[in-house]
């Protein structure tokens, strides 16, 4: 497939109402795939992703992300334009997964979704880096744990270092899709791992491009 048909065939699926998945090639992506392996891979189950976000209403994505480049540094909520996100993962050569067809979302709960999205950017909330080592933090509590109801338990208290004036990506996603009385991850959003969203009981199409 030569790069002009892989951009089109990419681009087709950055459309609206679309949850996206990328699994990031460097250091921190490779460090949160590892730790969330604690978790699935006693289920037989291995962490395909490290970041996630949506299209929202408006056809831009949101997310909750660290960004470096030479003009700017991002720590919190970035929406950007399909355009920005396609040459990214081109640039990135990254693996990228999709959730496309939710029936039981509305597309007026769509609209609450992308407007909490903004809701949150403009309160400037920042990236869960602290929340995220709590969340490790759980996970090898969980690990430790051997009675079920324990292990359950864990997974639903809050992240000792949960805050609401910062979101990692998969929390930011879930705290959002809520606006559409939809559970995303069945655990508490500060602890869920990237993968606790793709394994989700929602009905949804999906399509995945390794690039």
């Amino acid at each position: 497939m030569s790069k002009k048909a892989l951009k089109e065939e990419i681009r087709k699926l950055l459309v609206p109402k679309t949850i996206m998945f990328e699994k990031g090639k460097g250091f921190i992506g490779s460090a949160i795939i590892e730790s969330q392996n604690i978790v699935w891979s006693e289920q037989d189950k291995k962490s395909q992703w490290s970041h996630i976000g949506f299209f929202g209403t408006d056809g831009k994505f949101y997310e909750s992300t660290v960004k470096f480049s030479w003009k700017k540094l991002t720590y919190g909520i970035r929406v950007s334009k399909p355009k920005k996100i396609l040459k990214e993962i081109i640039k990135h050569d990254e693996k990228i997964g999709f959730q496309t067809v939710f029936e039981n979302i509305s597309d007026e709960d769509w609209e609450a979704i992308t407007a909490k999205g903004k809701e949150l950017k403009k309160k400037k909330v920042k990236y869960g880096g602290v929340e995220l080592v709590g969340t490790l933090i759980t996970i090898l509590r969980w690990k430790l744990a051997r009675n079920p109801d324990k292990r359950r338990r864990i997974l639903r208290e809050h992240n000792p270092f949960d805050s609401t004036k910062s979101m990692y990506c998969i929390a930011f996603v879930a705290d959002c899709i809520e606006k559409a009385n939809v559970n995303y991850v069945d655990v508490e959003h500060s602890v869920s791992t990237v993968d606790h969203g793709w394994f989700t009981e929602l009905k949804h199409e999906n399509k995945k491009i390794k690039i």
